[in-house]
């Protein structure tokens, strides 16, 4: 199983930066904080069309630095 790892990213299609979750090479999720909207989570299927098996700490452990990350640099 492939460490997660995260980026920020700054995307043309959003207004705020964005923390995106990594499985290796493979995107996992993408969090964000656009204005007027709640923080959000878009998880993308596996692109081998199988599931997603991931170790539950390290996952929460970036869900909680996309958090810290997406407050302080959004208004």
């Amino acid at each position: 199983m492939s460490q997660l790892t995260a980026n920020i990213a700054s995307l043309p299609d959003r207004e705020n930066v964005v923390f995106e979750i990594w499985q290796g090479p493979r995107q996992l999720a993408e969090v964000s904080r656009e204005p007027g909207k709640p923080m959000e989570i878009e998880i993308y299927p596996a692109t081998d069309g199988g599931i997603w098996s991931l170790e539950l700490e390290p996952l929460v452990s970036l869900l909680n630095q996309a958090v810290a990350n997406l407050t302080s640099t959004t208004p």
